[in-house]
């Protein structure tokens, strides 16, 4: 009887009331159930480790028992115990105790001598001590796994994490940060993007968990330096704002001008990129951007006859100027996002397009 080599080794798993054999002729001619001469049964060792298979014979020994004999099982009475999976192996574990518990229960409590008494008594330690740490493993890495899934959401949307977190953060008249808006917007985040995901994976009961760990998570994620640093800062007036973004568009492949100040029609920059029209209004703010800046980039649209129309600024934009924007096809931008551009428009000359 021949087994590879590889295979050799090999960890099996054993039902307590499985008969083995000191032959393999004994074990393939063993009546069903009957404990015939040379065979017993295979007690409550909970591994072992497979010595030779051949078809319908498999010849085990007990893990770590190097001295014990070699039993013959009949193949289809073992089954072999999965080489990966921490979880797997510990079901096994306690599904071999409790089978032994159960034998022993069934083969009469009277009948047992001390060493029976014995056998029995660990099996059911087994069972008590190891069900509460296969729980434990099994909490653990269900809560792994739905931090990994959170994770990859906030690496997927960390630009415009740090993007938003830039906008939002606000000072007020005394120089202090104050961080209720961008906190809104990372509760947003987390209500839209990342619990919706959670329940798609199955993983929803995990969130009290990890929720911490997840607003942790995003805001090491949003405060991390951008791949480029920002030029514009509160010693820049609005005309070199103008210039800037002007610029930043012709690193996008923009032919890109800004308008004269008097008689601009509410278009700072007028820019142009293989036959498509572009009107941009600059706002250097310190507040959200409000509906007027979009009122006057619509208006300059049909004047200019462009086909994008966009304002772009270093705060965020009201609630109210989002709406009006979305209604009219005006692209809200932070600047940061004009080097990106051309290939956003190639869905479409409007956000309604890509929504």
């Amino acid at each position: 009887m021949t087994a590879p080599a590889a295979a050799q080794g090999t960890v099996y798993r054993v039902p307590a009331q499985a008969i083995g054999c000191a032959t393999a002729p004994a074990a393939r001619h063993l009546p069903d159930g009957i404990v015939g001469p040379g065979c017993r049964h295979a007690g409550t060792a909970a591994r072992w480790v497979l010595v030779q298979r051949d078809g319908d014979i498999t010849a085990l020994r007990r893990d770590g028992g190097r001295h014990d004999r070699v039993l013959y099982f009949r193949t289809h009475d073992v089954s072999q115990v999965p080489a990966s999976g921490v979880i797997a192996r510990g079901w096994h574990w306690l599904h071999d105790g409790g089978l032994a518990v159960w034998a022993a229960l069934a083969a009469g409590v009277a009948g047992m001598g001390i060493g029976g008494y014995g056998r029995l008594a660990m099996a059911g330690g087994t069972v008590l001590l190891g069900w509460p740490v296969l729980c434990l493993v099994a909490r653990w890495w269900a809560r792994r796994r739905a931090r990994t899934l959170c994770a990859a959401l906030v690496a997927r949307h960390a630009d415009t994490l740090r993007l938003r977190r830039r906008q939002l953060l606000g000072r007020n008249s005394y120089g202090v940060v104050k961080p209720e808006k961008w906190h809104r917007e990372r509760d947003e985040f987390i209500a839209t993007i990342v619990r919706p995901a959670l329940r798609a994976a199955g993983r929803a009961a995990q969130w009290p968990r990890i929720a911490g760990w997840v607003t942790a998570r995003i805001e090491q994620v949003a405060r991390a330096a951008p791949q480029r640093p920002d030029t514009v800062g509160p010693g820049m007036d609005p005309l070199e704002y103008e210039q800037y973004c002007a610029a930043e568009l012709r690193h996008d492949g923009w032919q890109a001008d800004t308008t004269v100040g008097s008689g601009d029609q509410g278009a700072d920059i007028v820019a142009s990129r293989r036959g498509l029209r572009m009107v941009v209004q600059c706002k250097l703010y310190s507040r959200a951007v409000g509906n007027d800046a979009v009122q006057q980039i619509t208006a300059a649209r049909a004047h200019y006859n462009a086909t994008v129309a966009a304002v772009v600024s270093n705060a965020a934009y009201t609630r109210a100027a989002q709406q009006l924007a979305r209604t009219n096809g005006v692209w809200l931008l932070h600047h940061d996002e004009l080097r990106g551009l051309s290939q956003r428009l190639k869905h479409g000359p409007t956000p309604a397009a890509i929504a």
